[in-house]
């Protein structure tokens, strides 16, 4: 009996260590992370290491009861008015506001979409994540009028340096949890639910892609127009390309990051991973 006792504790040990090992790292590069969670209140908080502020559009969007088995809160952007912004550049902090693309890109987000087209832009896509602006082109994480999931990288004048997607992979009102990565001579790749595999990737078409962008970052909406209509959840943004084994980590981990404590540490209390 006590030799039984000890191996379920020598497994639950080794289980315990190997997600704290993961949750390490998956704090290397971390740049932003929204759970979008508060429930009420005018902004939202960023849990990442840079804490960033925040400001919600003047129709804010709306906290609603998420529907999922492990997230409870989540924000519902309504499609013509609502996003999240910020803008890091004004913020007076020691960091760039822009991505290394040689060292890379990834955003992940839950997304459950409940229209497409209901902005009136013309264009057949709307972002979940986007950062850019005139002669400022970055990024965008997208769903596609065919409930497609995407991801476009630009040059700063915003011709296209690469942009994959696959069409219904977002079916509406239904839960996807979705990322985007890029990196320098890999281009883009787009994943779906923890799945191994990209769903859709492109090369960058030896185009470099915009590198002195100082534009804030939306969630739901794009500069010049473009608004998402559905419920968002667990963004988060790495100055890096994570791996398959972290985007499930990321995935599977509601609610996993503390606030920045006294003295500067991000402490990650990943407590609540949920089981499929």
């Amino acid at each position: 009996m006590r030799q039984f006792v000890f191996f379920i504790f020598a497994i639950a040990v080794f289980t315990l260590s190997t997600v704290f090992v993961n949750a390490a790292d998956i704090e290397d590069g971390l740049w932003l992370y929204l759970p979008l969670n508060e429930g009420v209140g005018e902004k939202v908080t960023d849990h990442g290491p840079n804490n960033f502020d925040t400001e919600l559009s003047e129709t804010p969007p709306q906290w609603v009861s998420a529907g999922h088995n492990s997230i409870s809160t989540a924000m519902e952007f309504d499609g013509t008015s609502n996003y999240v912004k910020i803008d890091m550049a004004s913020q007076n902090k020691d960091i760039d506001s822009h991505f290394d693309s040689e060292k890379g890109l990834t955003i992940c987000a839950w997304v459950k979409v409940l229209n497409v087209g209901t902005d009136a832009h013309g264009q057949t896509r709307q972002p979940v994540v986007m950062k850019g602006g005139p002669n400022q082109w970055e990024f965008a994480l997208y769903v596609y009028d065919d409930f497609g999931a995407g991801m476009s990288v630009w040059t700063c004048p915003g011709s296209g340096v690469s942009e994959p997607s696959t069409p219904e992979i977002v079916p509406e009102s239904q839960w996807v949890h979705q990322c985007g990565t890029f990196k320098l001579a890999e281009g883009v790749k787009v994943y779906v639910n923890g799945e191994q595999d990209p769903i859709a990737q492109a090369g960058d078409n030896g185009n470099g892609p915009c590198e002195a962008g100082e534009r804030p970052v939306y969630i739901g909406h794009r500069e010049d127009g473009q608004w998402l209509n559905a419920v968002i959840a667990e963004v988060y943004m790495w100055e890096r390309v994570i791996d398959i084994d972290e985007m499930n980590l990321a995935m599977n981990t509601i609610g996993g990051l503390t606030p920045v404590q006294p003295g500067g540490k991000l402490t990650t209390t990943w407590a609540n991973v949920k089981r499929h």
